[in-house]
């Protein structure tokens, strides 16, 4: 079969990184009169999630530090919802996967499946909480403000979420999915009953710029967290890294996986898996998906391999498959973990993909190939798709090559 001929493609994406964490988190700290908030001997909680956050590790490690100088004891608390299989050495492994262990940041980290329940939200969704955030002095979460992958609203992925869902532990997660997940407003009830029942004390907030590059580090109060968070959201999606196309006959992904994004591959990105509002809608598409491999970072949990319409076997064959069915299971979007067509070798499943379009012409076929959903500096973009970068600002186009494989059929 002749497969279409590919460019490489660069984009300008927006770039405005932190340089000094340790005097960035000194700064956001005592702007929010930090002293003031936590007393000496106490135990303070810090919940820490499951995404892939550009300097996470370093950020959590100098609160930490902030925390021994002022006499507190601070732990690390996986706020994960059911990620990690649902398990308490699956949490602790996520992390690790992260860089958070307790010889990284200087805290033990102290995971548990074990939940108090905190009363319930007007709509009568019941509200969960970490049992060892809930015994600790005072809770600190840190988390990315950034655009939600399945819902729309004021306020998506940030420290109301991780309140909601990632310190639930699967309780929280499986209650917030079971009265609507799609209902923006539940998160924000349920992190409001958090809010009043746990000794929440602080959140620190996190925003990556378009190279998934940690830009601004905010420390909040409990009260800001409503106001702040839409506001910090704006800010993140104005920086949000985009195919600079419209649409693709074929997108080509080479990993997914759970550090990735929620659902394995961003929808915001491939415009699969994300029920948009009447006001928005998907940036770009494409008639087929196909996905090739899977992140070591993600631990087998393949969660969003139902979104791709062809894989291969070496996905499949990484797959955990308790892993995998604890998280759709949580969530209830069951379809994330179906498997598609999958084909013995990455060629295999780039031909089956082009063989099933109709009226397909390795010339005329439109194809779109990236490394991941965060890695969109750079990306492959088949000859006849050329003409539609050539001459935009920020962008850059590189040298015709054929689509190469290996020995083994795997894409080079």
């Amino acid at each position: 079969m002749k497969f279409p001929r590919m460019v490489s493609v660069r984009q300008d994406l927006a770039s405005d990184p932190l340089e000094d964490i340790p005097a960035t988190v000194g700064q956001a700290l005592e702007m929010v009169g930090f002293e003031r908030l936590f007393a000496h001997g106490q135990s303070v909680a810090v919940a820490v999630g499951s995404r892939s956050i550009d300097r996470l590790a370093d950020s959590v490690a100098e609160l930490v530090r902030k925390l021994k100088c002022s006499g507190c004891s601070p732990l690390i608390v996986p706020a994960m919802g059911s990620h990690g299989g649902a398990t308490a050495e699956g949490q602790v492994r996520v992390l690790a996967g992260l860089g958070v262990t307790a010889e990284s940041v200087g805290a033990a980290v102290v995971s548990s499946t074990e939940t108090v329940s905190l009363g319930e939200t007007p709509g009568g969704a019941e509200v969960f909480a970490d049992k060892a955030a809930m015994e600790a002095d005072a809770v600190v979460v840190v988390n990315r403000i950034a655009p939600h992958t399945g819902y729309s609203g004021l306020i998506q992925s940030g420290l109301c979420k991780m309140l909601a869902v990632g310190l639930g532990k699967q309780d929280g997660a499986r209650s917030l999915h079971r009265h609507g997940f799609g209902a923006a407003h539940l998160i924000v009830e349920m992190a409001e009953v958090v809010l009043s029942e746990a000794p929440v004390v602080m959140g620190i907030a996190l925003i990556e710029d378009g190279q998934k590059k940690l830009s601004r580090l905010e420390a909040l109060v409990p009260g800001e967290f409503t106001v702040r968070e839409p506001e910090l959201l704006d800010e993140a999606a104005s920086m949000y890294p985009r195919i600079p196309l419209s649409s693709a006959d074929l997108l080509i992904v080479d990993e997914i996986g759970k550090d990735i994004s929620g659902i394995g591959m961003d929808p915001l990105v491939t415009g699969r898996g994300k029920d948009w509002c009447p006001e928005e809608g998907a940036a770009f598409s494409a008639k087929r998906v196909v996905a090739l491999g899977l992140t070591e970072g993600s631990g087998g949990n393949a969660t969003g391999i139902g979104h791709a319409d062809v894989t291969t076997e070496r996905l499949v064959g990484s797959i955990d498959r308790e892993a995998t069915r604890q998280n759709v299971l949580t969530s209830g979007a069951l379809h994330r973990a179906r498997i598609p067509l999958v084909a013995g070798s990455d060629r295999e499943a780039v031909k089956m993909a082009l063989e099933s379009l109709e009226g397909f012409s390795p010339d005329a076929v439109r194809v779109v190939r990236i490394k991941n959903t965060r890695k969109l500096d750079e990306i492959q973009v088949s000859s006849s798709l050329v003409s539609e970068l050539r001459g935009r600002e920020g962008i850059a186009t590189g040298v015709e090559r054929d689509m190469e494989f290996d020995s083994t059929g795997n894409i080079i």
